[in-house]
């Protein structure tokens, strides 16, 4: 769980390992319990069959090595996924659920004001581990 405020916009980052350092093991499903999307509409909710994913590697052929930090956009180096919102001030909740065989994380961030539009760290090869806030 975590505490989050209506009506801001949160960009979701997760700092993660591809088992073997592949794309075939690098994302996840992500869900909440009072999440709307851009739009304000209802969206990746937990419970449902809307999801968030998370991809490590940014791009088709972009690879991956070792940690790295990626948002919920995909299809070209640099592109920000969906901002998400949420429909109530305090405590939420997260669902994080793998796709493929196997992407190890250590971080969650959601941020909706310094991590906002530039990733906590970089893609490919990160060493940068965040203090607990």
């Amino acid at each position: 769980t975590f505490n989050a405020l209506a009506g801001r916009p949160y960009r979701l980052w997760i700092r993660g390992k591809a088992t073997n350092n592949t794309y075939t093991n690098d994302s996840v499903f992500v869900q909440f319990d009072g999440s709307l999307d851009e739009n304000q509409q209802v969206a990746y909710r937990i419970g449902t069959n809307s999801a968030t994913e998370v991809n490590l590697e940014e791009c088709n052929a972009c690879g991956v090595a070792g940690w790295g930090w990626q948002d919920n956009g995909w299809g070209a180096a640099g592109l920000l996924g969906p901002v998400i919102y949420f429909d109530h001030d305090g405590v939420q909740t997260i669902r994080v659920q793998v796709r493929e065989d196997g992407l190890g994380i250590d971080q969650i961030v959601l941020s909706s004001i310094r991590w906002i539009a530039v990733p906590p760290g970089t893609p490919k090869n990160d060493t940068i581990i965040l203090p607990e806030q």
